[in-house]
């Protein structure tokens, strides 16, 4: 009996000595991992497009700027938005955007509103380049585009110069995300593509007089 007595108390004891250093002497805390490093963002704008693809990045593009000069929104707005120019206003259904490719030509159709018109298409033809001729960043296009009169009179070059604008810019932020340079635009294959590379030097001689 004395026995068990006597190792109950070691026992206790051994508890008591273990618990008093544990709270002078805490353990160690393990020193977390360092985060993983993301890496790079995947790019926003791809190489390649089909028309299907093309047709809603270009609608974001279309939004523009507001009018009051302050800084566009976050998210791209769901619906259409209305531009104003020299006092006029129309309503762009960006979400009608669509996209054809065909021969080296790019065809882009959106819905324009007015209250003369009503709800009309407009439709625009870039003639690009294959990717062979070394075009770049240079397009062709018709006069006006083709659809309302009246609407194409009016908007038809603000629409061509707003969309001709937003390709350029998804070139220049391609080659941004690939801290390279924009060099060109091409349409193969039934895809269109953004090329990006070297920045292009034009070289000058200069003819010497003796």
């Amino acid at each position: 009996m004395l026995f068990l007595v006597l190792l109950l108390i070691v026992f206790l004891l051994g508890l008591w000595i273990g618990f008093w250093i544990r709270r002078k002497y805490p353990p160690a805390q393990a020193t977390p991992p360092p985060p993983k490093d993301p890496g790079c963002p995947p790019p926003q704008i791809e190489d390649s497009y089909t028309p299907a693809q093309l047709a809603p990045a270009l609608s974001l593009q279309l939004v523009g700027t507001p009018a009051d000069g302050s800084q566009p929104p976050p998210t791209p707005p769901s619906g259409p938005v209305i531009w104003v120019d020299q006092g006029d206003e129309v309503l762009v259904h960006l979400e009608s955007t669509q996209v054809r490719l065909q021969n080296g030509c790019l065809l882009v159709s959106v819905d324009l509103e007015t209250d003369q018109t009503g709800r009309q298409p407009l439709v625009m033809a870039f003639s690009v380049s294959d990717g062979a001729d070394g075009a770049g960043l240079i397009a062709t296009t018709d006069d006006l585009p083709r659809g309302n009169g009246f609407l194409a009179a009016r908007w038809g070059h603000v629409l061509q110069s707003a969309m001709w604008a937003s390709m350029l810019n998804m070139s220049k932020q391609h080659a941004f995300e690939r801290q390279q340079a924009p060099n060109g635009i091409s349409i193969a294959n039934g895809m269109l593509n953004f090329h990006a590379g070297e920045p292009a030097v034009a070289m000058v001689s200069a003819a010497v007089q003796s």
